[in-house]
């Protein structure tokens, strides 16, 4: 398990990589987020290359918990396997590892400068309530993204 959220997911498929590389072609646009994309058949923003892609869920608002889908495409005598990842953006990342540091370093500080190891106790507590949250909704950003992505590869 690690503190920062993400998930593994591996896929079966029956179609050849070119399908399923068109397929997810088809529905994915590179163009910014700001742009109104409503209206049209994309479901997803990024990129897709030869055997690899880097997308993530269209949405009408900004969400910090959306996973960033990073997958890898492997053929396959009989179809092909997608090697999926589903994580963080890395700018949510950075700002998760900050605060989480700048909690428990202001806690230190604060138990230090006391004596009294509250103040410490109190910052992992709100440190955990902080991972909570952010587990908890990118939990449920991931059940959007993966129906997604099945209605693709499906």
């Amino acid at each position: 398990m690690t503190l920062l959220p993400n998930h593994y997911e591996t896929f079966i498929l029956t179609q050849s990589s070119l399908e399923v590389i068109k397929k997810i072609r088809e529905v994915t646009t590179s163009r910014v987020l700001f742009q109104n994309l409503e209206g049209t058949q994309f479901r997803f923003i990024g990129w897709v290359k030869e055997n690899r892609f880097r997308v993530s869920l269209k949405i009408s608002r900004p969400n910090n918990y959306i996973p960033l889908v990073v997958g890898r495409i492997e053929t396959t005598s009989s179809g092909c396997i997608v090697f999926v990842t589903y994580k963080l953006f890395p700018v949510t990342k950075m700002f998760l590892v900050f605060w989480s540091l700048f909690i428990l370093l202001a806690g230190a500080l604060a138990g230090y400068q006391y004596q009294s190891p509250l103040y410490l106790l109190g910052s992992l507590l709100l440190l955990g309530l902080v991972h909570w949250i952010t587990w908890s909704n990118f939990k449920i950003q991931l059940k959007f993204t993966h129906k997604a992505l099945l209605e693709v590869f499906i």
